[in-house]
């Protein structure tokens, strides 16, 4: 295990959408972090915004579609607690060459090195296996607490 100077978080759509939906791993895990850490060195994206959004709004089987005033009501919290790193053209492109597979979490990814994050937090661990310079932290309140304190 790594020690325990990890502080610069990217916190990945997953979290976020689960965060909302109020899934409890990732409530707890969160708020934790949310406690220990300050705005300044917790990051997400327009992307990850725009993309929890849309997965909020588009609801599934097995949740209801969320109305714009309960998405605003997440986003506002997000909002004191997160700093948003805005995507522009030159980030999509230096996306092209970065490992993954899945062009937009090499947008994510590129994005949290853009602010030299130490790790994403995130449920799709695999999804950032192919870079090999920055840790995956899944939203578990004991993982989260042994590798942030």
């Amino acid at each position: 295990m790594r020690n325990k100077k990890t502080i610069r978080l990217y916190i990945d759509t997953n979290v976020l959408v689960n965060y909302c939906t109020c899934q409890k791993n990732d409530v707890d895990a969160l708020n934790y972090i949310f406690s220990k850490r300050r705005k300044e060195v917790l990051f997400t994206s327009s992307l990850a915004l725009a993309q929890t959004a849309a997965t909020l709004q588009s609801g599934r089987k097995t949740r209801k579609k969320f109305t714009k005033d309960e998405v605003y009501h997440y986003f506002d919290k997000f909002l004191r607690k997160i700093s948003v790193i805005e995507v522009s053209g030159n980030d999509i492109l230096s996306a092209k060459s970065a490992n993954g597979n899945d062009v937009e979490d090499n947008i994510h990814y590129i994005l949290s090195k853009k602010v030299k994050c130490d790790a994403i937090v995130t449920n799709n661990i695999k999804d950032f296996s192919s870079f090999d310079n920055i840790m995956t932290i899944p939203p578990f309140l004991s993982f989260v607490k042994s590798e942030i304190v």
